[in-house]
């Protein structure tokens, strides 16, 4: 995430909207496949006069942050647009990128063979550097598996549309975030879609869309930011669902979270996911999350559901109230002592039966 001081922004925009190489929709979307940054296209509205599209696209890639731990999305945007632009656009241009650190990657891996420590290379090569980090290869099996009781969770108004994630919790029950469901009205236009994924190779799956039930179960508490609702025809006789019960958490350890990040097809953050804070009702965590994966489960490396996550961003601990990049869940325990006894019920005998 690049956070421009305001008269940089208006400066950047100032200079781009001029640009002829960004006069038109296509010649827009264009640059920033030329940048690498395909797969951003579709969530970009490149429309519209230079100034509100420049506009657009300089926030959305703001936002966004890294495809990986190389460079700001927004740094590989502007490297790019250093090949269509005169000598002097490029200085301003090297002076942001210089100035926010877009070009920098996270961390740099030494060459293992440029190692000078006491040990031999052979040495380094076969010890466990920092944490342990190897798992049985069924780690992957068991993560494919419970990966199946999440869900895309499309919802749509008569103004709007939105969608977060949302996963089973028992045959007919799924939990999502308030902010994802806050209202039972919402319903009639929400659907709630299974195997929204693609294969290795990049080809879609089979999908298969469900509705809420109608006058079924619907609670939400928006201190807590869930929601529990109840869809129709049991999609969890097919899919599976997750037991939800009380979980040891600590500092420290490891989290994973599947998702449906800007609306996408399922996907999963599942390295250098760290617990930072637990404490109250919630858990801080680093992880990789975008809109669209609110409602998620956060799990545990033993795929437990230990949270629901619902929010991310340059946050407060409350213990401190000093404020941290992290991403943030409501845990699991919180959300059960807040259930009316029924629907708690109805989650114990769903976590008895899995």
């Amino acid at each position: 995430m690049v956070t421009l001081e305001a008269e940089d922004c208006k400066q950047l925009i100032t200079l781009l909207k001029d640009i002829p190489e960004l006069a038109t929709e296509r010649a827009r979307q264009r640059l920033l496949e030329l940048a690498g940054l395909k797969q951003l296209t579709p969530m970009i509205d490149f429309s519209g006069a230079s100034f509100v599209a420049v506009s657009e696209i300089v926030s959305y890639l703001s936002k966004y942050g890294r495809l990986n731990f190389e460079h700001e999305v927004l740094g590989l945007f502007l490297n790019t647009l250093k090949s269509v632009v005169g000598v002097q656009q490029q200085a301003s241009l090297d002076r942001l990128l210089i100035k926010y650190d877009m070009m920098t990657p996270i961390a740099t891996l030494p060459n293992i063979h440029d190692w000078r420590g006491t040990e031999t290379t052979t040495d380094v090569l076969e010890k466990i550097i920092g944490e342990n980090t190897l798992r049985p290869i069924s780690f992957l099996r068991q993560g494919l598996q419970v990966s199946r009781s999440i869900a895309y969770v499309g919802v749509q108004t008569s103004q709007k549309r939105w969608s977060g994630t949302g996963f089973l919790v028992a045959p007919d029950l799924l939990l999502t975030n308030n902010h994802v469901l806050p209202i039972s009205n919402l319903l009639t236009n929400s659907i709630f879609r299974f195997n929204y994924e693609e294969t290795f190779q990049g080809e879609a799956q089979q999908i298969e869309e469900y509705r809420a039930k109608p006058n079924g179960v619907f609670h939400t508490n928006g201190s807590l930011d869930y929601t529990l609702v109840q869809i129709e025809g049991e999609p969890g006789r097919k899919w599976g669902w997750l037991p939800l019960l009380p979980r040891a958490i600590s500092r420290g350890i490891r989290v994973n979270i599947i998702q449906h990040p800007l609306g996408q097809p399922k996907q999963i953050s599942l390295q250098n996911n760290f617990v930072q804070y637990v404490g109250g009702n919630i858990i801080q965590y680093i992880t990789s999350t975008l809109n669209g994966s609110s409602g998620s489960p956060v799990f545990s490396d033993g795929w437990e559901v230990l949270a629901l996550h619902h929010a991310g961003g340059n946050i407060p601990e409350p213990a401190t109230q000093q404020r941290y990049f992290r991403n943030e869940g409501i845990l699991v325990t919180s959300i059960l002592a807040d259930l009316p006894s029924e629907f708690a019920d109805m989650l114990k005998v769903a976590a008895s039966t899995t």
